[in-house]
């Protein structure tokens, strides 16, 4: 009788008949997932000192990279000091006034007490991001909706099951890469703070390299917030888009085709939000 009724199971290896089914796409397009998406939540917890280790990004930034734009910084904080200075002398409508000595004396020591103490403030100013991330994001990774492997399900994925698993590897690792460029771009920041910051002390129009400096490394560690309040909104729409198309749309035994299209939405849309999400903090935030 079993012949009769599947006669395709004499002729085929049960894994072609597991792929052709889905199931078995479904299961390593979700394992890729999790594992990928796993990693960035990982990294997400992560402030910049948790790189260390014998040759770890942080130390190479603090031991090595960090004193050498220090040395660097203290010669340009005395040139831009003395620009300052010159350009005040030769504004011939002002003059060296009492007022401009008093702004400029201020810039300078706070120029000097951000550049040897912007390692350590840095560190805690991401280290807050980090903290109100961690309240926003709970511990599980974002599911893939799918796995109801009804008739619907099965056809979906017997037409998109290659799709469906390059989606799922492509959308995962842009994200891990966008989170991983952040931290670049943070240690690169943290590397070269000094000879930005010394910048403040030659008066207007020298210190908008320090503001522009400051606006790129206050982008790059809010990202941390914004990246986690993309993927949890983005979670919870997909799981509202899913719940129309099961209510409204398909019938019950075709609920599984609707998860299959939910999932070739919410995975790209994550993936684009997540990517996108310092041009909302520049726009929102004017940090341009």
């Amino acid at each position: 009788m079993d012949i009769l009724v599947s006669p395709v199971a004499l002729a085929a290896p049960q894994w072609i008949i597991d792929l052709l089914s889905g199931g078995s796409v479904y299961t390593l397009a979700q394992q890729l997932w999790n594992f990928v998406m796993g990693i960035v939540l990982t990294l997400l917890g992560k402030n910049v000192s948790d790189f260390s280790g014998s040759s770890g990004a942080w130390i190479y930034i603090e031991d090595t990279v960090f004193p050498l734009f220090l040395s660097m910084g203290s010669v340009f904080l005395n040139m831009f000091t003395l620009a300052g200075f010159c350009r005040q002398a030769s504004n011939l409508k002002e003059g060296i006034t009492m007022e401009a000595w008093i702004e400029l004396l201020i810039k300078l020591v706070v120029s000097n007490v951000l550049m040897t103490n912007c390692l350590s403030i840095m560190r805690e100013f991401i280290g807050f991001a980090i903290n109100t991330s961690n309240v926003l994001m709970p511990g599980s990774v974002p599911d893939i909706i799918g796995g109801d492997y009804d008739a619907g399900f099965r056809l979906a994925m017997l037409l998109v099951a290659p799709i469906y698993l390059i989606m799922a590897g492509v959308c995962s690792i842009t994200i891990l890469i966008e989170v991983l460029g952040r931290f670049l771009n943070l240690f690169l920041l943290i590397a070269t703070a000094p000879a930005a910051l010394s910048t403040l002390s030659g008066g207007r129009g020298f210190e908008n390299t320090a503001i522009a400096w400051f606006k790129s490394f206050l982008t790059n560690t809010l990202q941390i917030i914004v990246i986690v309040l993309a993927i949890q909104i983005a979670t919870r729409l997909n799981l509202s888009i899913t719940d129309f198309m099961n209510i409204s749309v398909l019938a019950s035994w075709f609920n599984g085709a609707g998860a299959v299209i939910g999932a070739f939405i919410f995975m790209p849309f994550m993936a684009t939000a997540v990517k996108t999400s310092d041009n909302f903090l520049k726009r929102a935030f004017d940090l341009r």
